[in-house]
């Protein structure tokens, strides 16, 4: 049975894989532009007004930690489509096969979606803006592993927002009410130990961000763990949310479709 699950969860990945090689240069085209264009402001401009130029660091590192968010909103619009066309899911529903082979195939797609978009963004900033960048304090074990925990996290929040459109009219809801606070106030232009030094109130407040943790982790393997929450913190919260965000997604997902 195993086997079977795992050469089903194989097409079903293949599946999508065939329309996502479709259009993957032009996702990588719209998000380097966004990448581009931030890391320059950041790099060349805002040191003008008085930022440090450790802040250029700061914020590509902000970047990678970024990369899969915007994503994520396309895919779960994607499937909110089909639950109102085609709906392809419920075919798959209907197959001689336990409910969870579907959903661990669209979970799978989306991860490994999030690792295509983000693997290449360090790298390629640093090619282009290697001599205003430090990291000295670099660890590839850390950023490979908030590299594979983001993809986790990424996954089971593209379910979540799934469950959580009502339908593609009210997507841009989703978008203003969750997608766009949790990234703003989630330290992609500050650090926990910034916003806490501000407003203790509000530093304890931002520590119920999911996205908070994966800023703090991902910059803290790129460019040290001083000043940022400790990465085994990050990587043990995230996981839970990953979990969280999952099995809520699902429910709300099940009722949607009334499948068994």
């Amino acid at each position: 049975m195993q086997i079977s699950y795992s050469h089903t969860i194989y097409y079903l990945l293949l599946t999508q894989f065939k329309i996502f090689k479709r259009i993957v240069l032009d996702k990588l085209f719209d998000l380097a532009i966004w990448v581009f264009i931030t890391a320059a402001v950041t790099i060349y401009l805002l040191p003008s007004f008085g930022l440090a130029h450790s802040y250029g660091s700061f914020t590509i590192a902000g970047l990678v930690a970024s990369a899969g968010l915007f994503e994520q909103w396309n895919g779960a619009t994607q499937l909110i489509s089909d639950f109102e066309g085609d709906n392809i899911t419920q075919y798959y529903l209907t197959l001689p096969m336990a409910s969870w082979v579907v959903f661990a195939a669209y979970m799978i797609f989306y991860a490994l979606n999030t690792g295509v978009l983000m693997f290449g963004v360090l790298p390629v900033c640093k090619i282009f803006f290697g001599k205003h960048l430090d990291f000295s304090e670099f660890s590839l074990f850390y950023y490979v592993l908030m590299f594979v925990v983001s993809c986790i996290f990424f996954a089971a929040f593209t379910l979540w927002l799934v469950g959580m459109i009502k339908d593609m009219e009210h997507s841009g809801s989703v978008w203003m009410r969750f997608i766009y606070p949790l990234w703003t106030l989630g330290g992609f232009q500050f650090s926990y130990e910034v916003m806490s030094s501000f407003n203790p109130t509000l530093g304890y407040v931002s520590l119920c961000n999911p996205l908070l943790y994966l800023m703090e982790g991902t910059r803290a393997a790129i460019l040290g763990q001083e000043g940022y929450i400790n990465i085994w913190v990050c990587v043990a919260v995230v996981l839970i949310f990953s979990v969280l965000f999952a099995l809520h997604g699902l429910h709300r997902i099940k009722k949607r479709l009334d499948y068994v």
